[in-house]
């Protein structure tokens, strides 16, 4: 019998015994025949139902909070493994499952995978009255599912008994897309992507807080799907022909290997190809990067087989095609490039971790994490070493700091000593802090965007004003901090109060001196430079100022607890994003700036970098829409190189003169460059009561 002839079977058994005069007995038995259906469906997943209760930590403005939630899930064989979403187990210290039966025993975490919401847990058997009898539910092919067909949502919403609802398939392949129509790279939180790989069953069967992690259930009692959000009516799960592999392989490895291109891909639809799939991003130092791959390079086969992705819903498809390859796989590229045939050999590697462990200094005001490789390449890092800092609680040690502690600081000593990881940091953390008594300070190394710094923490820190912004006009290209008499009784060299510099700009006359990050510059051109508080931050800067264009300065600075002499040429400051020149075009509703000596050194970017910088982007602008962010560096639009501001102004009278109905803009985010195609409404219709033209922004 075809999978969806089943429910069509009872409608003609009702049909039939109509037709043979069996008056009424013909619809109540075709009434009886569906529940027997219903129920009998029900009953091969309902006993292997449980309720999950999460006692979870997360951390959020540098503070460690305790809480809990609920989910569902659903025992998947003998030996107690459970499969729900990873969104339920997040952040997960402690678990308690529910069975059928109201047995209440504990589980523990098996592995998780973020990157397609899935999780399994495993029940303490030693638990139960019966570890024998432990309710099993079977998989069922969930690619068998047609629209129309009818499927059971079972779980446990609202923290409540376990229920079932009963609805239809309505979309077998959803992706959910972002800015520009194309599959968009949904986040649990910062920094933590999920659904890369799922195209996603949609269905009205009604799910609700808690239903998370339940399965969704066809007529012949088999699980073919995970259920993992919904609303509006509108229900979405994790097929089973995805969430299948991915429990067994949590299962036997507790995590998911996959292969890693370091490519983003683009579908098609909104663009001028007709086949292949396009290369968005292209990481930099990634396989394909190495491999000579770019972004923009349209791919039209892999080892000899043909892809294409003209529609977004077929995009985690490949994706996942990539993905299940061997770790190690040698694959043969072809792509176009600017009409042009290429090949290229990719040796795939170990997909990465997007995020992993994170703890709460809580008396030191701040929360800090572990970092990954991926992190490392994303924030353009040196190495993995140190500690990144996730949150600062405002008002504590960390942010009243001088300088005070932020977002995304890298920790790397505290106290003189080195700090390799997350553990080592909570190791110094919780040496120092048992102390008795606490010292009154704690010296805290840290990178800020290249620049080496350090600072001092202490339990009620007097909170000081910022200085003054001051622009000098001779400059000596380094970045400095303050000494005073507290960090320099730290330092070990007390009573000399100076400046430390934190960074020698690349590039620079300062660069061909022998200044070095770590000197305490104490007097230039023998005169002292001491500030006492930090209100004589721009002490130096001041000094700096005074001294002429055309010759030499003699900086003394303490260095290795000696006083060494460098002699250094000072020269014209260079141009700040204050000063820098802006345009803002409100056609597309964007604002932007030329990109500046201290953009490209924070973003560790190379002089051959070039374009503009977005300073703000307008949510429902042409621009929004396409996906520009602030921050995104636009480098090309419809073809056009953008290398500074007259360059961008030319651009975008050009478009405007021509009023196309596409634009492709390219920007570089970071290190990851994006092709974002605007559509603009040359004839905006007239707003009514009021209201903005163009379309409102969804719920």
């Amino acid at each position: 019998m075809k999978k969806f002839g089943l429910l069509a079977a009872v409608v003609s058994l009702g049909v039939a015994s109509a037709a043979n005069g069996q008056g009424t007995e013909g619809p109540d038995r075709l009434r009886e025949d569906i529940r027997r259906m219903v129920t009998q469906a029900r009953d091969q997943v309902f006993p292997a139902l449980v309720n999950i209760s999460v006692i979870t930590v997360n951390y959020s403005g540098g503070k460690e909070t305790k809480g809990g939630s609920t989910g569902s899930g659903t025992i998947i064989s003998p030996e107690g493994y459970v499969v729900t979403n990873h969104h339920v187990a997040e952040d997960g210290k402690k678990f308690r499952v529910t069975l059928s039966d109201k047995q209440e025993v504990s589980a523990v975490l098996v592995g998780d995978d973020p990157l397609t919401d899935l999780a399994v847990l495993k029940i303490n058997l030693s638990e139960l009255k019966d570890p024998k009898s432990v309710p099993v539910a079977s998989w069922g092919d969930s690619d068998a599912l047609q629209v129309g067909d009818y499927v059971m949502a079972m779980g446990s919403p609202f923290s409540l008994s376990r229920t079932v609802t009963l609805g239809i398939v309505s979309n077998t392949e959803r992706v959910f897309t972002g800015a520009g129509d194309d599959v968009e790279e949904q986040e649990f939180d910062s920094g933590q992507r999920t659904g890369l790989f799922t195209r996603w069953l949609q269905h009205d069967a009604t799910i609700n807080p808690g239903n998370s992690g339940g399965p969704l259930v066809n007529l012949r009692g088999q699980v073919v799907g995970v259920n993992t959000l919904g609303g509006a009516n509108m229900a979405f799960a994790i097929p089973a022909s995805l969430a299948r592999p991915v429990a067994e392989a949590l299962i036997k490895d507790g995590e998911v290997v996959r292969s890693y291109m370091g490519v983003q891909l683009r579908s098609l639809k909104r663009s001028d190809f007709k086949e292949g799939v396009l290369l968005n991003s292209v990481i930099r130092g990634g396989p394909a990067d190495r491999a000579g791959l770019r972004a923009g390079d349209l791919v039209t086969a892999m080892n000899g087989e043909a892809v294409n992705a003209y529609f977004p819903e077929e995009i985690p498809a490949l994706a996942r095609r990539i993905a299940d390859m061997p770790v190690g796989s040698k694959v043969t590229v072809n792509y176009r490039r600017d009409g042009a045939e290429g090949t290229a050999e990719v040796t795939t590697e170990k997909m990465l971790k997007d995020r992993e462990d994170e703890e709460a200094l809580r008396r030191w005001g701040l929360s800090a994490m572990q970092i990954t490789e991926k992190i490392a390449k994303d924030r353009m890092l040196d190495s993995t070493k140190g500690a990144l800092v996730s949150g600062v609680r405002g008002g504590g040690p960390a942010e009243l700091a001088e300088p005070q502690l932020m977002w995304g600081d890298v920790i790397t000593s505290v106290d003189g000593e080195k700090v390799d990881n997350l553990a080592g940091l909570v190791a110094a953390y919780t040496r120092i802090m048992s102390q008795d008594p606490v010292p009154e300070f704690v010296m805290i190394g840290f990178d800020r965007a290249g620049k080496s710094q350090v600072t001092l923490i202490k339990p009620r820190p007097d909170k000081k004003e910022d200085p003054p912004r001051e622009v000098p006009k001779p400059w000596i290209g380094i970045a400095t901090q303050p000494v005073l008499k507290d960090l320099a009784d730290k330092l070990g060299h007390p009573g000399e109060l100076g400046f430390r510099v934190s960074r020698v700009y690349p590039g620079t006359l300062a660069a061909r001196s022998d200044l070095k990050v770590g000197d305490v510059i104490v007097a230039l051109n023998g005169a002292k430079v001491a500030p006492r508080t930090m209100q004589d931050a721009g002490l130096l800067g001041r000094r700096i100022r005074e001294l002429p264009l055309d010759k030499s300065a003699v900086v003394t600075v303490l260095r290795q607890g000696s006083r060494v002499d460098v002699e250094v040429m000072p020269e014209r400051t260079r141009i700040g994003p204050d000063e820098a020149l802006k345009d803002t075009n409100k056609d597309f509703e964007l604002t932007v700036r030329e990109l500046t000596f201290f953009d490209r050194d924070d973003r560790r970017w190379d002089e051959s970098v070039a374009g503009v910088l977005v300073e703000n982007a307008e949510h429902a602008g042409w621009a929004g829409l396409a996906g520009v962010m602030r921050g995104d560096l636009v480098q090309r639009i419809d073809g056009i190189e953008i290398a500074d501001i007259p360059g961008w102004r030319k651009a975008m009278d050009d478009i405007a003169k021509r009023q196309p109905s596409k634009v492709t803009i390219v920007v570089l985010r970071w290190n990851r460059t994006f092709y974002l195609f605007a559509e603009p409404d040359w004839k905006p219709e007239t707003p009514a009561s009021g209201q903005a033209a163009g379309p409102s922004p969804g719920k």
